[in-house]
């Protein structure tokens, strides 16, 4: 494998015109499905972002159709997305085949099965097959998760490249390191670079657990990507776990024939 320097996600200091498209898209970032309208107030609260600038990026998002003014003053979601939107789910939409064998997998083993990409210092939920059961581990397509955190993560660095942990270590800011022992997260990559899956009980979320493999290696132009299930850590024993990556492999192997989302290749 060789090193992958993906770097982004506020890795280095911003200036000029970089730092205004960073901070619009950070306006644009408060929106979502469950929230297509949010008043002033909200998105300067969820982008932490000054009231001014807040405003100065609204009107300048308005005058190019990416936002409009509701009837009842808030902010929403405007025309020019639309385009953008049908763009962005052809390109990351799972294949038909991937996306079935994904659900196959879910049936099967009773767990959230998810579909991970790298992207720069995070990972990116790109297909998932939610749980049978109604106890369940819920992750949502587009959902983004730091990178020090859970199986998924882990494996992802591992298969990233032999320095990757150290590099990622290197350009996070010490506000997202805070409370995370670096030392066991290098010893954790190296396990999985390793063994080639990694296991975790409680990373993110007292509760619940992940198992994970690769599907496929990064390199220089393509990001790493792995399979995972997650899902109540009271179902991930010591004699399930071993049954779940069994499945997992078979899974992967056939996602690699079948394919990812055109814009991760």
């Amino acid at each position: 494998m060789s090193t992958v320097n993906e770097v982004s996600d506020r890795s280095t200091p911003e200036s000029g015109g970089v730092r205004a498209v960073t901070r619009a898209f950070e306006v644009l970032q408060c929106f979502t499905a469950v929230r297509p309208v949010l008043s002033l107030a909200e998105i300067v609260r969820e982008s932490g972002l000054p009231r001014t600038t807040v405003l100065r990026l609204i009107d300048t998002l308005v005058g190019e159709r990416m936002l409009r003014h509701a009837a009842d003053g808030r902010i929403t979601v405007g025309a020019r997305l639309i385009r953008l939107a049908a763009f962005a789910e052809a390109a990351w939409a799972v294949p038909e085949e991937t996306a079935d064998r994904m659900t196959r997998l879910a049936q099967e083993t009773g767990e959230t099965a998810s579909l991970y990409a790298r992207s720069g210092l995070r990972r990116v939920a790109v297909g998932q097959s939610p749980s049978p059961y109604s106890l369940r581990h819920v992750v949502q397509v587009g959902d983004e998760m730091p990178l020090l955190l859970g199986a998924a993560s882990t494996l992802l660095v591992a298969a990233s490249g032999p320095d990757a942990a150290a590099h990622l270590l290197d350009v996070l800011p010490a506000a997202e390191r805070s409370g995370v022992d670096t030392d066991a997260f290098r010893a954790a990559v190296a396990d999985a670079q390793r063994a080639g899956y990694a296991v975790s009980h409680g990373a993110r979320e007292p509760g619940n657990s992940g198992v994970a493999v690769i599907v496929r290696e990064g390199d220089e132009r393509r990001p790493a990507v792995v399979l995972g299930l997650g899902g109540p850590t009271a179902r991930f024993t010591e004699e399930r776990v071993p049954v779940f990556l069994e499945a997992l492999a078979a899974a992967a192997a056939d996602i690699r024939r079948s394919g990812l989302p055109a814009a991760l290749d």
